[in-house]
């Protein structure tokens, strides 16, 4: 098995893509008046002062561990965000699934500047 570890390069483009996903996540934050509004815009102003000064793995893995997660994602957590439908269906509600389209992506990035490489 070959070990690869991730170039200063890509780095890069991983915290360009956290600093797209927190300025993509931060007005659906704000209009849902999320506690963690200030923790996104933190993370934003950190990513982006890495990408202009350069960084280390510590630096990486600080920033990634600053992003939280705005769904408390415990045992059974669905049933707290599901609603029922007209149609007597339950899904999820329109400002959730604006939300994760956002957040999700936020999430991997920040998970993948805590790795240094795969196998």
């Amino acid at each position: 098995m070959t070990e690869y570890r991730y170039t200063k390069a890509e780095r890069i483009q991983q915290l360009q893509l956290l600093e797209q996903g927190l300025v993509a996540l931060l007005p659906v934050s704000v209009q849902l008046g999320l506690a963690q509004t200030p923790h996104y815009q933190e993370a934003l102003c950190q990513a982006r002062f890495l990408i202009e000064t350069g960084f280390t793995q510590t630096d990486l893995t600080r920033l990634s561990r600053s992003v939280p997660d705005a769904v408390s994602r415990g045992r059974d957590w669905e049933s707290q965000y599901l609603v029922q439908k007209p149609d007597g269906s339950w899904g999820w509600p329109e400002w959730f699934l604006e939300l994760e389209s956002r957040l999700a992506p936020v999430m991997r990035s920040a998970e993948t500047l805590r790795m240094l490489g795969y196998y």
